[in-house]
């Protein structure tokens, strides 16, 4: 009777450590899985910090020969940016809209597209998709940027694309104006383009923004 006992404690004892060791590798299998994914989204730009961003901006556009100014911190229409002006164009800037300490969407914005300059608006383009998610390489990117333009509407000069890695691309050209944006998001919510679209930038040795926008930089400088 007494073996009899001790075998069934035994027993239940044993199948309460299979029981935990069952849980703890469950647990270490999910924590494992959760670094992972954690480890594979770092290549996406807005899993990054903004000082992060703007460190890959300054390795890409290096590596693709993009020439670009510093980045400089503003708020325009209460919201908060970050722009670099591109020393190759005198009438283009990248900036990163942001929220907090991580950046919400990144944009292109060239005052004037045409014919002369659509492959340097291409590279520029390429060189913010790359920035967008690392992973993505040049002949990749390309495509991506084609495959917008080609589903461009004919009246509204817009086109979007939620590519595999969850960011949505998308171009907008002015039909008046000819001003060219190229903007990558999280969603396919355009709420934050429109603010981007007023920003006004003279040719002035290329070098200065308009009064108001060197404003509210000085602003922010205080």
């Amino acid at each position: 009777m007494l073996n009899k006992r001790m075998a069934v404690f035994f027993l239940s004892c044993f199948l309460f450590i299979i029981s935990c060791n069952e849980k703890e590798n469950g647990a270490g299998k999910k924590n494992s899985e959760n670094l992972q994914n954690k480890t594979t989204q770092e290549n996406i730009f807005s899993n990054n910090s903004i000082e992060k961003i703007i460190e890959t901006f300054s390795k890409k556009s290096r590596e693709n020969r993009v020439r670009i100014g510093n980045f400089d911190k503003l708020v325009y229409e209460n919201k908060n940016y970050y722009y670099a002006r591109i020393n190759s164009k005198n009438d283009a800037i990248y900036a990163l809209d942001y929220s907090g300490i991580s950046a919400t969407s990144i944009f292109l914005k060239v005052g004037k597209v045409d014919g002369a300059n659509l492959g340097i608006i291409e590279n520029m383009v390429v060189n913010l998709i790359q920035v967008s998610d690392e992973k993505i390489k040049d002949s990749e990117a390309r495509v991506i940027y084609a495959k917008i333009l080609s589903n461009l509407g004919e009246k509204e000069l817009s086109g979007l694309l939620t590519y595999a890695n969850k960011i949505t691309y998308g171009v907008r050209i002015d039909p008046e104006t000819s001003e060219f944006i190229f903007f990558a998001k999280e969603s396919e919510n355009e709420n934050n383009i429109t603010s981007i679209q007023q920003f006004k930038l003279e040719n002035e040795e290329g070098k200065k923004a308009n009064f108001e926008l060197l404003a509210n930089s000085k602003k922010n400088k205080k």
